[in-house]
């Protein structure tokens, strides 16, 4: 079943394993290369080693806000509610870059450098990230 905003996938979409894990299970996963070990996001093969050597694996879920911008105006209809709201390039533990909302912090308080970490067992339709108050 697929969860309230998101569209239902397309037969053959090569990120389908990780929106059916995220739908189901809250899973975050990320390609690994087996033969170098390089994570990447989105990317469905490896830039030294091809697809073959894909893998998904289990992401950590965490990283850190590389850059962000704060919206004054709903890019969507969905979002309007949700005016200031802080859409964030979060630099993965794992390296990947990931594009994302933060939510759970004013959008005062973001900072580049500041951990977060994705927010499960929300249900949330799209991974969103939260500080990391661990660090």
């Amino acid at each position: 079943m697929t969860p309230p905003g998101i569209a239902p996938l397309v037969k053959g979409d090569p990120d389908a394993p990780f929106w059916e894990a995220w739908a189901a299970e809250e899973r975050f996963l990320l390609h690994r290369c087996a033969i170098c070990g390089r994570h990447d996001w989105p990317a469905s093969c490896c830039v030294e080693h091809g697809l073959a050597a894909m893998t998904w694996v289990e992401a950590s879920g965490g990283g850190v806000v590389d850059t962000y911008t704060v919206f004054h105006r709903a890019y969507t209809a969905g979002l309007a509610s949700a005016v200031p709201y802080t859409v964030a390039v979060v630099r993965l533990d794992e390296g990947p870059y990931f594009h994302t909302r933060l939510v759970e912090v004013a959008p005062d308080a973001v900072c580049t450098g500041m951990r977060v970490r994705v927010r499960r067992g929300a249900g949330d339709a799209f991974p969103l990230f939260i500080p990391d108050r661990a660090f």
